[in-house]
Formats: C-alpha cells, sequence, structure tokens
C-alpha cells in the first residue's frame, strides 16, 4: 500500500447520500483488505461524523442555501488510516439531549485520535493509528 490509497466522495448535505458514502467507504477499505472488524469500527465512526454533518451543520441555513458533505480517507505512508469528513457549515457545541449525542463519544471511543477543525466550515479528522499495518490480511499463497 501506499500513500496513492485515497477515496473521495463530495455530495449534497442530504440524507440520502450518507449510506451511499458509508457503503462506498466500506467497499474502498475491502478492496484494501482490511479486515472485517476493524472495517466496521472505522464505517460506524464515519457514519456518524457524516450524519452529523446532515443533521447540524447547515442547521442555521436557509433551507435554499445548499451546503455539502465530503469524505476523504487515505492510507499516509505511515501505514495510519486518516479519516476526514469536511462541511462548510457550522460546527454546533450542544449540551446532549437524553439517548441523543452519542455521535462524538462513538468516533472517540473508535478512534486513535479524533480533531475537529472548525476555521473554515468543519472537519472531523479521524487517525485509526497503526491499525492498517495491523489489522492488513495477508495475500493468500
Amino acid at each position: 500500500m501506499n500513500s496513492a490509497s485515497e477515496l473521495r466522495l463530495c455530495c449534497p448535505a442530504q440524507s440520502r447520500y450518507v449510506a451511499l458514502i458509508r457503503h462506498a467507504h466500506e467497499a474502498f477499505l475491502q478492496a484494501l483488505q482490511f479486515d472485517r472488524d476493524y472495517l466496521e469500527d472505522v464505517t460506524t465512526a464515519a457514519g456518524e461524523a457524516l450524519a452529523n454533518v446532515v443533521e447540524h451543520a447547515y442547521a442555521r441555513r436557509q433551507a435554499e442555501t445548499a451546503g455539502y458533505l465530503q469524505l476523504r480517507a487515505r492510507i499516509l505512508r505511515s501505514g495510519k488510516l486518516a479519516v476526514d469528513v469536511l462541511d462548510n457549515g457550522a460546527f454546533i457545541e450542544r449540551k446532549p439531549l437524553p439517548g441523543r449525542g452519542f455521535g462524538l463519544r462513538i468516533i472517540r471511543a473508535v478512534a486513535r485520535k479524533l480533531t475537529i477543525d472548525t476555521a473554515e466550515g468543519t472537519c472531523v479528522r479521524m487517525m485509526f493509528d497503526g491499525l492498517a499495518r495491523q489489522r492488513l490480511r495477508q495475500p493468500e499463497r
């Protein structure tokens, strides 16, 4: 694997696209022969970030203002997996509601590192430290 292993997807920030992006992300990881358990953890974390964009990022905008949703997944030279979920909306820090607000907690539990950059829209960066190398299946002989 090299640094050229990358997936980039961008679409309107609508709930109907979340599952499609998640499936494409899963297919990308499957093509790289990631372990099934690892793959599910990564796609669950990314799915939570994608759902947060749809639900929260554009809540303050008028309906006619289009927003986007972007996922970028890449294998770094170090063998780490970096997954970014980006939007051009606003990050809203909210107090958890009963039975809600588990998205970032799930991401923190699964990702080795989580950063949220709100300088221009929002970029949720999830790093999966070293797991790409450790969990990558060896080719069958």
